[in-house]
Parts: C-alpha cells; structure tokens; sequence
C-alpha cells in the first residue's frame, strides 16, 4: 500500500510540475529613429536577420520585427543605432493631454485585446480590488493553498522577467503567464529583477540586481551611449522586447512594472544618492525603456506601471497608466485592523508621490489609478472598504508568505501535496474563504469570460484534484 501511494504521488506531482512548466521558443524583431510618436515612427529596414513578429492572437501582424544576429540573440549593431533622445521624449509628452481614461501607449489602442484588459481595469477601478499573487517557483503551491481553501484563484498573476537576461536563459515565466491568459482566462502582471554584470569588465564574475552584490556597473553609463553598461542596458531591453513581442502574438496582454522600487538603493536601478537624482538616471532609464518598447519596437500590449515612489524618480503622467507603490509590514501586531491601519497610510504615501508627477504636467493629480503592487499580507476588504482606499489590485509577494516552508525553505505539504497555509502572515484556510468570498474582490470566478482565453482552472489544479481523489479512493479501499 505504501509503494502505491508513492508511486501516485510521485506521478501527480510530476503531472502538476509539468503543467507548470513548458517551454517555447521566443519570437524576435527591428528598429526606427528615436523620439517620435509611437504612432509616426517607423520601422527601418534591418540587414540584419530578423523574424517577423508572429501573428497577433486572432491573426493579425502587431510590432515590428527585431534584428536578430546569426546566434540568435539581439543584433546589436542595429540596436545601437536606435537611440533615445531624452529631451524629444519629454517634449512629446508635454505636447499631449493627460487623459487617465485611455492607455498611455497609442499602440496598446489599436489593440484589441489589451484595450479589452485597459476597459476592464478601468470599469472595477474605485469599486473592487482584482486580488494578484505573485509566482516564482514552477510548483504553483501559491495556487493550491488558494484553491484548497476557496475553489477559487486569485485574478491576476504576477510573474517576473528575471530568468531571461543575465546568466538565465528560461521563458518558463513566459510559457505560465500565456497559458495562464489563454486556458485560464486570467491577467497577467510582469515585474523585472534586472540582472546585470557585477563587474561590467569582467561579466563571467556573475550577475546580481542587488546593488550589494555589484562592484563595477556604473548607473550614470547605463544610459550613456559608448559605455559597456550602455550596451549591456540596451541589449536586455531588446531581449525583453522578444518576450513581450511573443505574448503579444498569443493574445496576452501585461501590465508591466520596470525598474520598481526605485526609491531605496537596494537595486541597481534605485536611488544612489545625489548622483543619482541630478543625473535624472531613473528618468532616462525609464524613458529609454518606453521609448524602445512603444516607439522602436511598437509593442501594442503593455499597460504601463510607475513604481517608482519616491520625488526623485518622477516621470511625466503620459509614461505610465497606473501608479503602484511596494510595502512590507514588519510589525507584531498582524491583526486585521493593524493591517489594515497600515495599508491606509500606504494609500496616503502613494497619492503623495502622485503629486509629484502630476507637476511636470502642471497638474494637481494625475488621475491615475492606484495599485498595492507588492506587500507581504493580504489586506483586509473590509479594511479597505472602511477607509475607502480602494486599490486597483493589491498583489502579495511569493513563497513562505503563503505556505509554511521547513528550515531548507521547502513547502509543508500533506501526503496528498496540498501546502499548509502560513499562519504567521495571517494566512488560514478560514480568512482566505472569508476574503475570496467578499464582495470587494474579484477572484479568478468573478472575472468576465475575455475574448483572449477560456475562464477553466489551471491544469496543475486538476491533476492535484485527481490525486486526492485517487488517495481518497486508495484509503477507502485499505480500510
């Protein structure tokens, strides 16, 4: 009976880790001259190879293509002659008028599929909160404490660009948010640990995003034409183009969080001190970013997140479409009402830096819609609904701030692979009903059937699903 039960788990869980993690190719592209309107730009012809973007999602060709070389990676003689010119950019954006009800990217308007994502944000937005989980592990034990105490999901997803550049070389994350999207209908969120050489002379010493972990990438060459880190900076945002550009041809549409967190410096892309913020190195980086996604690469599905929290990391309200702000309680009190107390004032710090962008518009508010992007409990929705911050979505952070892990960082999980719930963050099977059932937030049940994807549980639920109901059986047949 033992060996049985083994053999079946054994296969169950290699059944779930398989619906959790495929792999495919990733698509490719080619440029145009910078500062000019994602709607003007056009695509210059490339002599290098290059792929054609594959057909959007309903057979229609969306972005340019992107110069490849013969390996296969970012062509970057083409890339370099692509480059941002800072001062046009903030021109252009002074020229239009700031409109909150429409995405920022005049490419994502012509998209069908992501305007479908913007109208719905935008029709939730001050009446309920999308619940978000962040994913990282391929075992989705997020995903089976959730489900195991609700029969239900959160909404959204967040997933991470922080396997494709550097050292890594995985779409794992790419191959879960389409499948996600497409057999799921759910959304998708994408942030991007950027790793980058720890030392930019010598980048076989590794890669790191934290700034402790890096002793020669210097920030000002970062977006500094000729420089190394220059070089390094344009080739991952081009690589991240191909990426996006994939989603994009199956129909997915991201709302997309770079250089997040730029308030502190424990990244590389944050904050460094004065140098830092008379250089305008977030603003640059930033509009680098945006200006070969939108205006080069013409990507049509990303929907704009500002993270950056803080007077110094600033950009123009028509650079973004939604304002986010990330923060950790780390007191002892976890009760509802402390949470809850916590996340209010959190509301009232990211309306603060609200202000902020909304002067380079020679606005008081810049209208946009506010988010929880990233925080260690799951607020309360009565919470919520009783100080009236009503968030866009709120989305907790991966791992151990769900599911109870040993001393080696590895889930607890019965004998039928279901993890325990972390009761130091909060997390019982009681509150998860008691918050996936509140009327305030959207769970996956509650969200619209989308033209991109079918609203069907994930796979790796329903071979977990089989499982129990095979060792239900198995037991009952023992007894």
């Amino acid at each position: 009976m033992k060996k049985f039960l083994s053999i079946m788990l054994a296969a169950a869980m290699a059944l779930s880790l398989t619906a959790c993690n495929n792999s495919s190719a990733s698509s490719e592209s080619s440029g145009s001259s910078a500062a000019e309107s994602p709607a003007d730009s056009g695509a210059a012809a490339s002599t290098a190879e290059s792929q054609a973007p594959a057909e959007s999602g309903d057979g229609q060709l969306l972005s340019n293509p992107i110069a490849l070389n013969s390996e296969g990676d970012i062509d970057m003689d083409t890339a370099l002659a692509y480059e941002t010119d800072y001062e046009a950019m903030k021109a252009y954006f002074e020229s239009r008028e700031v409109d909150p009800t429409k995405p920022v990217s005049e490419n994502a308007q012509t998209n069908e599929k992501t305007m479908e994502v913007w109208n719905y944000l935008r029709s939730v937005y001050g009446k309920q909160v999308i619940t978000c989980q962040q994913m990282m592990g391929n075992e989705c034990y997020e995903d089976l404490v959730f489900y195991n105490a609700t029969n239900d999901l959160t909404a959204m997803k967040g997933y991470d660009f922080i396997f494709c550049t550097g050292s890594y070389h995985s779409d794992d994350m790419i191959d879960e948010a389409i499948e996600w999207s497409k057999e799921s209908g759910g959304l998708c969120a994408f942030t991007w640990h950027w790793n980058v050489p720890k030392d930019i002379d010598n980048p076989e010493g590794g890669y790191a995003f934290y700034t402790s972990e890096i002793t020669n990438f210097s920030q000002v060459n970062a977006v500094t034409p000729g420089t190394k880190e220059y070089e390094t900076v344009i080739h991952d945002i081009d690589l991240i183009a191909t990426k996006i550009q994939r989603m994009e041809s199956e129909g997915v549409t991201i709302l997309f969080r770079p250089l997040h967190e730029a308030s502190g410096a424990w990244f590389w892309w944050g904050l460094q001190g004065r140098d830092s913020a008379t250089n305008e190195v977030f603003q640059k980086l930033w509009y680098m970013i945006y200006d070969r996604l939108e205006n080069y690469h013409k990507l049509t599905n990303i929907i704009w997140v500002w993270n950056g929290q803080n007077p110094h990391t600033a950009i123009h309200p028509n650079a973004f479409d939604i304002e986010g702000i990330d923060r950790y309680y780390d007191q002892e009190d976890i009760s509802a009402e402390a949470l809850s107390t916590y996340y209010e004032k959190c509301y009232g710090e990211l309306a603060g830096y609200d202000k902020y962008c909304a002067e380079l518009a020679g606005m008081e508010s810049t209208g946009k819609m506010m988010a929880l992007t990233e925080c260690g409990y799951i607020p309360d929705p009565e919470g919520i609904k009783a100080a009236n911050t009503i968030w866009l979505y709120y989305m907790v952070w991966n791992g151990d701030f769900i599911y109870e892990t040993d001393a080696a960082g590895k889930a607890m999980v019965d004998l039928n692979g279901t993890p325990h719930p972390n009761p130091k963050k909060g997390i019982t099977n009681e509150m998860l009903a008691e918050y996936f059932s509140n009327d305030l937030y959207i769970t996956h049940n509650k969200l619209p059937e989308f033209s991109f994807g079918v609203r069907e549980i994930p796979q790796q639920i329903k071979n977990w699903e089989y499982f129990r109901i095979c060792l239900l059986y198995t037991s009952d047949a023992a007894d």
